[in-house]
């Protein structure tokens, strides 16, 4: 179990939320190419930019509603790949893995 002092608030969710969040998370996340270490959190490397734009739209201000504490940052370069950081306290890194099932 993870020992941080952040946590996720899924019970902030009603079941139609809960159930489209996790829809979204397992589409977003199929497309993982591999994961970047930064300092303050993680860049995940994503295929399918143009696919995954409309799904992030809507997963990141739900990963916002649980999670107040992320910092979200999309790029977008002239490769085939969506760049998503996650970042934010100290204790992220653990947190990010342990949630997202990564790790």
């Amino acid at each position: 179990m993870v020992q941080a002092n952040i946590a996720c608030q899924k019970l902030c969710f009603t079941n139609e939320e809960k159930m489209l969040y996790e829809d979204l998370r397992e589409k977003i996340f199929k497309e993982l190419v591999k994961i970047e270490e930064l300092e303050d959190g993680y860049c995940f490397v994503l295929e399918g930019k143009e696919q995954l734009l409309p799904n992030l739209f809507t997963w990141i201000p739900l990963e916002k509603k649980c999670c107040p504490f992320l910092k979200f940052t999309i790029s977008i370069y002239h490769d085939d790949y969506l760049y998503l950081k996650l970042t934010g306290p100290d204790e992220i890194k653990q947190f990010l893995l342990f949630e997202l099932n990564l790790g």
